[in-house]
C-alpha cells in the first residue's frame, strides 16, 4: 500500500487454517445458540463452515478453487456477522462488477431480512464507492468541489465511446510503432494508470512515453467533454483522501467489517482505497483465487493476495477445495498444473459431485493438420455427445485465447450456414471466467497463441535478402525470438480457468497450421498440453 494510507499493520504469518484447527482461530456457536444461525449453515462443508464463522478481527484471506461456492460462503458471511451483532451499516462489501453486487445484494435479503431497508450492509464496487465519496457533502461542501470539480453530476464513459476517444487520442501511425490496436491500447493504459511500476517494465522509454502521451490527449479529451473513466473515480477518491486527512479518517472509522471479492482482482489503486477503510482497525475479509488471477494486462496485482499473511494484520488463510461444478478427472488435471507451487497456497480440488456422472472420460488432446480439420472435429464430436448424452449443443463452449481466432472460427460457421443454437457457443478463456459448461473444447492451443507472445514490431525491409526472409517466414513457425512480453505465469493461470469451467467433458484442440493475423502459419503445439498428460 501506499505509505499515505498504510495500516498500522503487523507482520505477522499465520498456519493456513483448516476444518481441524477451527478451535483456536474460529468462533463456533454453541448448541444453545446454534438455532439462530441454522438456515444460515445448513449444507455448509467443514471448509465452507470454518470460512464463514470465523472471528470478525484481523485478516482473513478465503482462497476459494475454481466452483467451490465463493459467493455462498461470502454472503452468508455477512448475514452471519449481522447475527453476531455487528450493525449492518457498518459492514462494506466490495466486488469488481454491479452486476456481482446486485447478485450479493439480492442473496442477502433472501438469507436475512435485516440485510435489507435503510440500514443495509453497503454492497458496491470500488468504483461505485469512490463515487459515493466524491458525491458526499461534508460540512456542508461537496466533495468533488474540495478536488477542483464545479459540479458532480458525473457522465461516465461506456466502452464504446472509451474506445472512440482512445481512437482520437492517437494516431494510425502512433499504433503501428506500438505494435497496438485500439482494444490492446485501451488495456495498455488501463496498466498505465493503475499500475505504472508494471507497465514501465513492460515497455521500452519510448513506447512508455507514447503511452504516457496518449494518456495525457485521452485525460483532456474526457475532461473537455465533461466524462469521467472508472480509473478516475479511484483516482479522485485517493486525491480527496490524500489532500483531507479528516475526511480519510472519517471513512476510516464507518466500517467495523470490510469483505473484498476477487480480491486476486485489486490493483495497487484499490488497495489504497482498502487501506483507508482498514485504518482503524476493522477487520478484513478478502475472498480470492489467485490461481484464477487473469486481468495483470489491466493492472491487477496479484502480490496482495500473495503476501497476504505478511501484508495485513493479524492474518490467516482458509481454503475451499470442494469443487460442485466438474467431474473428478477434470479436477485431476486442474491440480496438475499446481503441483509444484508452495504448501500455503496450493489447492487440491476435490469433485463434490455424488454420484459422478455417467460417461464422462478423462481429459483428452486432439491434434489436427488444419483449423478446418479442428473445426469439422469439433462440431462433429459436439453433435456425438448431443445425441448420446441428450446435452444440447448450444449449452456446450468453444474456449478461445485471442479474439482473431475466435472471430475466423465464427465467420467459418456462419459460411456453412449454421445459427447459433446448432453449434457450441464461442467466446474467449477472459469472457468464460465465472461460466461453467457441461462441455468445453479448449481451443487455441498452440505455442505462440496459448501462452500468447505479443510481437514486436515488424522490421522494416533493407534489402532484397531481408524482403525474400520476410515471405518465407510469412508461413513459417512463429518465432519466439521475436516475441515480448509474455507472462507464462498468467498465461497458465488462464489456462487453469478454461479448464475449470468444463463439468463433465473436456476437449484440448490444436491444430499445426491456421490463420494468425491474416497470416497462414505453422505452430507447435502449446507447452501447457504437457502439463495435462
Amino acid at each position: 500500500m501506499d505509505k499515505r494510507y498504510r495500516s498500522d499493520f503487523v507482520s505477522t504469518i499465520v498456519p493456513v487454517l483448516t476444518p481441524t484447527s477451527v478451535s483456536t482461530s474460529v468462533s463456533i456457536p454453541t448448541p444453545v445458540s446454534m438455532r439462530i444461525y441454522e438456515d444460515l449453515l445448513s449444507g455448509l462443508n467443514p471448509e465452507q463452515l470454518t470460512a464463514v464463522t470465523a472471528r470478525n478481527s484481523g485478516s482473513l484471506l478465503v482462497l476459494a478453487g475454481a466452483g467451490c461456492g465463493k459467493t455462498s460462503v461470502l454472503t452468508r458471511r455477512i448475514a452471519y456477522l449481522v447475527r453476531q451483532g455487528v450493525p449492518p451499516g457498518r459492514i462494506c462489501a466490495l466486488t469488481f462488477s454491479r452486476k456481482a453486487a446486485e447478485e450479493m445484494a439480492h442473496r442477502l435479503l433472501k438469507l436475512d431480512t435485516a440485510c435489507g431497508g435503510k440500514n443495509t450492509p453497503l454492497v458496491t464496487t470500488f468504483h461505485a464507492f469512490a463515487l459515493r465519496v466524491l458525491r458526499e457533502r461534508y460540512k456542508g461542501r461537496c466533495n468533488f468541489n474540495r478536488i477542483g470539480f464545479n459540479d458532480d453530476n458525473i457522465l461516465l464513459l461506456d466502452g464504446k465511446r472509451r474506445f472512440e476517444l482512445i481512437a482520437q487520442a492517437s494516431t494510425p501511425a502512433v499504433r503501428r510503432a506500438l505494435g497496438m490496436g485500439i482494444i490492446e491500447l485501451s488495456s495498455a493504459l488501463e496498466l498505465l494508470l493503475s499500475f505504472p511500476e508494471k507497465a514501465s517494465k513492460r515497455w521500452s522509454d519510448e513506447e512508455f512515453s507514447l503511452l504516457a502521451k496518449i494518456e495525457h490527449e485521452f485525460f483532456n479529451l474526457r475532461k473537455a467533454r465533461g466524462l469521467w473513466d472508472f480509473a478516475d473515480l479511484i483516482c479522485g477518491g485517493l486525491e480527496l483522501f490524500s489532500k483531507y486527512p479528516d475526511i480519510a479518517d472519517d471513512w476510516g472509522g464507518r466500517f467495523d467489517a470490510v469483505l473484498v471479492d476477487e480480491f486476486q482482482d485489486t490493483n495497487p489503486m484499490q488497495i489504497d482505497i482498502l487501506g483507508v477503510l482498514l485504518r482503524f482497525g476493522a477487520s478484513l475479509y478478502a475472498v480470492g483465487d489467485d490461481d484464477q488471477a487473469i486481468y495483470g494486462f489491466r493492472g491487477a496485482d496479484i502480490r496482495p493476495i500473495r503476501s497476504f499473511t505478511t501484508r495485513f494484520r493479524d492474518a490467516a488463510i482458509v481454503k475451499l477445495q470442494i469443487n460442485y461444478r466438474s467431474v473428478t478427472a477434470i479436477l485431476e488435471c486442474a491440480n496438475r498444473l499446481w503441483a509444484g507451487k508452495p504448501a500455503e497456497y496450493r489447492k487440491t480440488l476435490i469433485s463434490g459431485l455424488k454420484p459422478q456422472p455417467s460417461g464422462c472420460r478423462k481429459p483428452k488432446t486432439m491434434r489436427f493438420g488444419t483449423q478446418a480439420q479442428a473445426l469439422e472435429w469439433i462440431l462433429g464430436r459436439a453433435r456425438f455427445i448431443e445425441r448420446r448424452e441428450k446435452i444440447p449443443i448450444g449449452s456446450m463452449a468453444v474456449l478461445f485465447r485471442i479474439n482473431d481466432t475466435l472471430t475466423a472460427v465464427a465467420n467459418h460457421y456462419k459460411n456453412m450456414g449454421l445459427t447459433d443454437d446448432k453449434i457450441p457457443q464461442l467466446l474467449t478463456v477472459h469472457a468464460s471466467k465465472g461460466l461453467e459448461y457441461p462441455v468445453v473444447f479448449l481451443y487455441d492451443l498452440e505455442e505462440g497463441l496459448f501462452p500468447h507472445y505479443r510481437l514486436r514490431k515488424e522490421k522494416r525491409v533493407h534489402t532484397w535478402l531481408e524482403f525474400l526472409k520476410a515471405i518465407v517466414k510469412s508461413k513459417s513457425e512463429l518465432d519466439i525470438d521475436e516475441a515480448r512480453d509474455c507472462d507464462i505465469e498468467e498465461e497458465l493461470r488462464l489456462f487453469y480457468v478454461g479448464v475449470t469451467r468444463a463439468q463433465r467433458y473436456l476437449f484440448f484442440v490444436t491444430a499445426s497450421n491456421k490463420p494468425f493475423y491474416g497470416k497462414e502459419m505453422a505452430f507447435r503445439p502449446s507447452r501447457f498440453l504437457r502439463l495435462v498428460r
